[in-house]
């Protein structure tokens, strides 16, 4: 436990990036119809962007809106 209150200056920066990163996918997911996101499945995307930490949205504005 002491080493995680160490670090955790080091990850707070990261995890702060990986939220806002999620909150703005999520957003433009909402926003999108189903016509302008592959797959035309939200809920994919969706999980995608929540369970893959800062990959998913990372995947999600690179191969999943089509415009």
């Amino acid at each position: 436990m002491e080493s995680l209150t160490k670090n955790l200056p080091l990850f707070l920066p990261l995890i702060i990036v990986q939220i806002i990163f999620q909150i703005i996918a999520l957003i433009d997911l909402i926003k999108r119809n189903k016509e302008e996101i592959r797959w035309k499945n939200k809920i994919l995307w969706l999980i995608i962007i929540f369970v893959f930490g800062i990959l998913g949205p990372i995947l999600y504005f690179i191969f999943g809106r089509k415009s």
